[in-house]
């Protein structure tokens, strides 16, 4: 399916500035160089939360979109079917990330 363009690129931008806002967090907990330590302690602080703000706009977006093309394209929903596509893209990197986590 082709999204707009862009949304790959804003969805990244949103799930990255999560990942300096916590590393920057961490740093800054274990007391080494942070950017928290610098003039940008305010735009750090508020990346993540703003960060996550966006992230989950894009899918909700993406949600939206993908139940209206359905509708669209079947003239129904049918949720049950929606959320096993979901499950079967969102599960097996989450329990990949999981037994990871345990090594």
């Amino acid at each position: 399916m082709k999204l707009i363009k862009g949304f790959n690129e804003l969805r990244f931008i949103a799930a990255f500035g999560v990942v300096v806002h916590h590393l920057e967090l961490y740093k800054k907990r274990g007391k080494m160089l942070s950017l928290y330590d610098s003039f940008l302690k305010d735009f750090i602080d508020g990346l993540g939360l703003n960060m996550v703000y966006l992230f989950f706009v894009l899918s909700g977006f993406l949600i939206t979109l993908l139940l209206l093309k359905e509708k669209n394209n079947t003239n129904k929903i049918d949720i049950k079917k929606f959320y096993i596509r979901r499950v079967l893209r969102i599960w097996p990197l989450y329990y990949l990330i999981t037994i990871i986590s345990f090594f």
